[in-house]
């Protein structure tokens, strides 16, 4: 059945809770392929966006699609009431693929749920209450996942969160490690880059010296690499841009390519606090998202998309860096904030205008770039040619 993209968008409007009011893009999608959707009327847009970086391998990658045909065809679902090879072997792939102490992972569906879980887990075998995180962090909004997020205005917008067992420090700011009550943290959790704050990080010695001060203390360090994870730096986890390893990483949206999943990785002395009963999931590590990691993980490793994403974010990083109106880039990969002169929303609005899909974050002046791995040079220069010309306009101010 066909409708029309107006009535699409009347249709959703009315039959949706309204949370995504006013920040929809008027853009009704039907089918995606490599680094491009299409509207209904076929229309072509480079995503450079990924569906907030969701589309780690790009839209219905032939391979991905293969596998998740032929596992559709062989079994769809069944919980975690029985085993699943392919779960047995996605967990392997994940776990061989992150930080050289991680050793066992914990299924779940999205980002949020793998922090809350994350937070569960440190605060259970430590018998502690505090936690640290960061201002300008986003860890989800669910409550617990909330109350982590250092955003005052979403977590004043519910109350009845629990940020009065959390301590909030800037990121980069080596205060945190004079804190007066050390013994009392549960867990350090921050976001390697700070994504949705502008595209942050702090300087590689701060995450050396945050390691030790968290090994020191007994304190879980808990790296929230749900946009970071899945080789989206052009490594497959940020820490090891530094040599740090967490004790527990949380990651989702890239890591099934398309299809809803939440992972939590941990060493091997967080493993051994967990009990039979601490965590359940319906739906965590089904066999259709247990399937999309697999093949997510297996394109990028045929495909040698990590070398790829080092190799062109350099180059693009100094391009953008050289043309007019650009204040700064900041980030590491395929995740990138481009601090301009003109307005950030102004920006999006033109490049849209051009069907170019880029995203905006709490900074007023920066656009975000999270485009699938598989992004071509052909496809970056359709976007410098763009960008030159917006960014130097004075109209977008």
């Amino acid at each position: 059945m066909t409708t029309h993209p107006e009535i699409s968008q009347q249709l959703e409007d009315v039959y949706t809770l309204p949370v995504y009011r006013n920040v929809r893009l008027p853009l009704t999608l039907a089918r995606g392929a490599g680094s491009y959707v299409y509207d209904e009327r076929d229309n072509a847009y480079l995503d450079l966006y990924g569906g907030h970086a969701v589309c780690s391998i790009g839209h219905s990658h032939p391979r991905w699609v293969e596998a998740m045909k032929e596992q559709v065809e062989r079994l769809t679902f069944y919980s975690n009431a029985v085993y699943c090879p392919v779960r047995a072997e996605a967990a392997e792939t994940l776990v061989t693929h992150s930080y050289p102490s991680m050793e066992a992972v914990y299924f779940c569906g999205s980002g949020a749920e793998a922090n809350e879980t994350a937070l569960k887990i440190a605060r259970k075998g430590t018998r502690r209450s505090l936690v640290v995180a960061m201002n300008g962090g986003f860890h989800g909004r669910t409550l617990g996942a909330l109350s982590v997020t250092g955003f005052p205005k979403m977590r004043e917008r519910f109350p009845e969160n629990l940020d009065v067992w959390t301590r909030f420090f800037d990121l980069g700011d080596d205060s945190l490690f004079g804190i007066p009550d050390p013994e009392r943290v549960a867990a350090v959790i921050l976001e390697p880059i700070q994504s949705v704050a502008g595209v942050f990080l702090a300087e590689p010695d701060y995450y050396r010296q945050l390691r030790e001060f968290c090994s020191r203390h007994g304190i879980v360090l808990i790296f929230d690499e749900v946009q970071t994870g899945t080789g989206r730096t052009g490594h497959w986890y940020a820490g090891h841009h530094w040599g740090v390893e967490p004790d527990i990483v949380t990651t989702a949206k890239g890591v099934g390519g398309g299809v809803p999943a939440g992972v939590v990785i941990a060493n091997q002395a967080v493993a051994e606090t967990v009990e039979p009963g601490d965590q359940a999931t319906t739906f965590g590590g089904n066999p259709i998202a247990a399937a999309a990691i697999r093949a997510t993980y297996g394109v990028i490793e045929e495909y040698g998309l990590l070398d790829q994403v080092r190799a062109r974010s350099a180059d693009l990083v100094s391009r953008l860096s050289a043309l007019e109106g650009v204040r700064e880039v900041r980030g590491l990969g395929y995740l990138l904030g481009v601090e301009c002169e003109a307005s950030a929303p102004n920006l999006q609005k033109r490049l849209f205008d051009e069907r170019i899909l880029v995203g905006e974050c709490s900074h007023p002046h920066t656009i975000r770039l999270l485009p699938p791995l598989t992004v071509t040079s052909d496809e970056w220069e359709q976007f410098l040619d763009v960008f030159e010309k917006l960014v130097a306009d004075p109209a977008n101010a």
